[in-house]
């Protein structure tokens, strides 16, 4: 089983309380569930404790069974 994040579809924004929005793309060899839940990961340096707010699937045409999939949270860095 092969699962990545794709780096380039990561996006980080704050407000202006201090929530992060956190959305960014799993690619994965079949259509299985992901292996990690992705909820509390570190990135430039910070760690973030977020809640999945919205999940999407969609499979990539021509690549023999690979999907996409879409995540969006909400949470804190610290």
């Amino acid at each position: 089983m092969i699962e990545f994040i794709d780096c380039s579809s990561l996006s980080i924004s704050y407000d202006a309380t201090g929530k992060v929005t956190i959305s960014f793309s799993v690619v994965k060899d079949d259509t299985s569930t992901l292996s990690k839940t992705y909820t509390s990961e570190s990135w430039g340096g910070v760690s973030f404790d977020c809640v999945l707010m919205s999940v999407g699937q969609r499979a990539m045409v021509g690549t023999g069974g690979w999907c996409e999939w879409s995540l969006s949270m909400e949470g804190v860095g610290n």
